[in-house]
C-alpha cells in the first residue's frame, strides 16, 4: 500500500448498485472503508451477510454499512455514488463527513460534478467516470453486468491537472480495476453520457437489457439517433469525447445519410456485445415505483444542452416523453413501447 494511503478513511455513500461492488472490494483490498445508505434492509443485510457479488463475479465479502447520520469521524475520501436526486439531502451529509482537506470522488452518472463542487468546494471535487455496469438484486446483493476485466476508472481533476492527490485516488481504485487518469474530465463524461442516453434510454423503452436494444431493428436505430444527437451537441459545445478503444473515436458512428446509418449499426452491435447483460436501473426504480432519473443523469441533459446550443434533439425528447409515460403508469414497461418513436426521415 503507497504511504499517502496508509491511514486514510475512505466511505462509499450511495451503497447501491455500484457502490456496494465498490465498497465490497475496497474491503477486500484491506482498505478502511464505510458504506453509507439510507435503506435499512440494505444496511443490515450487509452488516449481518456480507457484501454478495453475482454476476461477472462471485464474492461474498465483510463490510461495515453505516446509515449517513452515524458516521461521526470524518472521512479523508468520499466515493459519492447516491442518485442525483437524493443531491439535496445527501450533500448536506458529505459536507459534514468530509475532512477539511478531504476530497468527494463523483462517480456519478451525467455532468455531476458542478452540483458536487457548489455543495462542497471546487477544490475538493475529483470526477471519475465508471465503464462498467452493475445491478442492483436485493438487500445486501449485487450484480456485476459487465466482465470483471472490463472494470475502469478514468479519474481526472476539474481543470485536468495532472495533480498528487490525484494520482494517490488512481491508486486506490487500481487495487479494485483498472484506474487511469483522463486527460480531458468533461470529454470523457460527454463519452459516457451519449452511449447511456443511447442504449441505457432504450433499456428501458424496450423494457429489456442492452443485448435487447441490439438485437431489435428498431430499437437500435432509435439508439443510434439518440447517439448522433448528443455527438451533434457535442460539436455545438466544443466538447470532444474520449475513446479507451484503439482505433475508435465517437466520431466514427456519427451519420448524415440513411446508407451511413446502415453502415454503422453493425459497429454499434460490436461495440456493445461485451455489455449485452446490462439492464438499465431505471426498470428498476419504475418498478419500485421511484421516480427514474431520465431527467437528471440521462436525456434530460441532452434536451437542455440541445436547447442551449440550438441543435434538434427529436428523438431524445420522444424517449424522454415514454419514459416520463412510464413513470407515471400511463404506459406499461413492454418492447412495443418503441413503436411510439417515430424516426427522422434521411431519404
Amino acid at each position: 500500500m503507497p504511504k499517502e494511503e496508509i491511514g486514510k478513511r475512505i466511505a462509499v455513500y450511495g451503497a447501491g448498485s455500484l457502490g456496494t461492488i465498490v465498497g465490497a472490494l475496497l474491503s477486500k483490498a484491506g482498505k478502511d472503508v464505510d458504506l453509507i445508505d439510507t435503506n435499512a434492509e440494505h444496511v443490515k443485510a450487509l452488516n449481518e451477510k456480507g457484501a454478495k457479488i453475482i454476476g461477472h463475479l462471485d464474492l461474498l465479502q465483510p463490510v461495515k454499512a453505516i446509515f449517513p447520520d452515524d458516521a461521526k469521524e470524518p472521512y479523508d475520501y468520499i466515493i459519492y455514488l447516491t442518485k442525483p436526486t437524493q443531491n439535496e439531502s445527501a450533500l448536506k451529509q458529505v459536507v459534514r463527513c468530509l475532512k477539511p482537506d478531504g476530497v468527494v470522488v463523483v462517480c456519478q452518472n451525467g455532468m455531476p460534478e458542478e452540483a458536487v463542487a457548489e455543495a462542497v468546494g471546487q477544490g475538493r471535487v475529483v470526477g471519475c467516470v465508471i465503464g462498467w455496469g452493475a445491478t442492483w438484486m436485493e438487500p445486501g446483493v449485487s450484480k456485476l453486468t459487465s466482465p470483471v476485466d472490463l472494470m475502469t476508472f478514468y479519474l481526472g481533476e476539474l481543470d485536468n491537472q495532472v495533480t498528487e492527490r490525484l494520482k494517490a485516488i488512481v491508486d486506490i481504485f487500481n487495487d479494485i480495476g483498472k484506474a487511469s487518469i483522463i486527460p480531458d474530465l468533461r470529454g470523457g463524461r460527454w463519452s459516457k453520457l451519449t452511449v447511456n442516453c443511447a442504449f441505457s434510454t432504450m433499456s428501458a423503452v424496450v423494457n429489456g437489457t442492452y443485448g435487447d436494444v441490439i438485437d431489435h431493428p428498431k430499437a437500435i436505430r432509435c439508439a443510434a439517433f439518440i447517439y448522433n444527437e448528443a455527438m451533434a451537441i457535442a460539436a455545438a459545445a466544443g466538447i470532444k469525447p474520449i475513446s479507451d478503444t484503439p482505433g475508435f473515436s465517437y466520431e466514427m458512428l456519427t451519420f448524415k445519410s440513411g446508407q451511413e446509418l446502415e453502415q454503422k449499426i453493425p459497429i454499434f452491435k460490436q461495440l456493445l456485445a461485451e455489455h449485452r447483460s446490462i439492464k438499465t436501473q431505471m426498470l428498476f426504480d419504475i418498478a419500485a415505483g421511484r421516480y427514474p432519473e431520465i431527467d437528471t443523469t440521462y436525456n434530460g441533459i441532452l434536451l437542455r444542452w440541445g436547447e442551449k446550443y440550438k441543435v434538434p434533439t427529436p428523438v431524445n425528447q420522444q424517449v424522454v416523453d415514454i419514459v416520463h409515460q412510464m413513470a407515471g403508469g400511463k404506459l406499461e414497461p413492454s418492447a412495443a413501447n418503441v413503436d411510439l418513436i417515430t424516426l427522422p426521415d434521411l431519404s
